[in-house]
């Protein structure tokens, strides 16, 4: 199969693991994926942010799929579509449990995964949970960082039942970053139901609305409403013109 100019080469050959869900597969997976990736002409940030997420997903399985003691399996598939995007899809058998809203020093591995990817779909089954990663196989998203300053004025509450995201002050487009970072980090990578605090907030910058209405699409995507609540006129009328709804509406 010839090259499209400017593009990674196609694989005809998608790579197709089939391992036990276990801790010693996931150096199987990290070096098989970096050789078949490299062989495909991924870029080299591409092939360490997919070792990455791809690892996450499947740690995920191994740690979360199958009760303790129960064997089990777990598959992994990667192509390169000839349009030079990756996708890489990550399987298991088990059952899916949510994670607690409160993480403790684990379970970081979807907000890892947003973070580094371009799209992340988890589709949950009663037989098992299939985790769907894609990026362009030439380079990374651009992800803004947020700075401590950017951060501090975004507390995330989780003294309640529901964790929540409390700002305070003018959110202007520099904060778009740590919104998004913040509301993924609250909702565990977007699969725990989070709610958004803006009644300190005077007014949204047209990028913050953006990473708003991004988290609450990851949100319904996976079952559940961004709740957002919000006294102020212009960052009420900017999130219904987003489509994200309003506590009250």
């Amino acid at each position: 199969m010839s090259a499209v100019p400017g593009n990674p080469r196609p694989r005809a050959d998608p790579l197709v693991l089939d391992l036990p869900a276990e801790a010693a597969s996931l150096v199987t997976v990290r070096r098989s994926l970096g050789r078949w990736l490299s062989a495909a002409e991924v870029t080299p940030d591409v092939v360490g942010a997919l070792q990455v997420a791809v690892g996450e997903a499947c740690a995920n399985a191994v740690d979360h799929a199958y009760p303790p003691g129960t064997p089990g399996t777990m598959q992994v598939r990667v192509s390169v579509e000839p349009g030079g995007r990756v996708t890489a899809v990550v399987a298991d058998h088990g059952g899916w449990r949510t994670p607690d809203a409160d993480p403790g020093d684990r379970g970081r591995g979807l907000l890892i995964m947003h973070q580094l990817l371009e799209d992340v779909e988890i589709s949950r089954r009663p037989d098992g949970t299939t985790v769907t990663l894609r990026v362009p196989a030439r380079e990374l998203p651009e992800r803004a960082t947020a700075s401590a300053d950017e951060l501090a004025v975004l507390r995330i509450d989780r003294s309640a039942g529901v964790p929540c995201v409390r700002a305070s002050g003018p959110l202007e487009d520099d904060a778009a970053a740590g919104v998004r970072l913040r509301l993924l980090e609250a909702s565990r990578g977007g699969v725990v139901r989070t709610e958004l605090d803006l009644d300190g907030v005077g007014h949204l910058g047209p990028a913050v609305v953006a990473a708003v209405a991004e988290v609450a699409a990851i949100g319904r995507a996976n079952g559940w409403p961004l709740r957002v609540v919000s006294a102020a006129t212009q960052p009420r009328a900017a999130l219904a013109r987003a489509g994200v709804p309003l506590a009250d509406d």
